[in-house]
């Protein structure tokens, strides 16, 4: 079974993800794919 995400992510991307989650602007499932890539607590 392939992987569900990437070994690797573009910084900008991650960047612009934290941003959006800051403001409240991302989808449910991104959220979580953030909170898991950077292993923060649930916003």
């Amino acid at each position: 079974m392939p992987k569900r995400f990437p070994e690797w992510v573009n910084t900008e991307v991650v960047i612009k993800a934290i941003k959006m989650r800051e403001e409240g602007m991302l989808s449910k499932q991104l959220n979580l794919w953030i909170e898991n890539l950077l292993e923060t607590e649930k916003k």
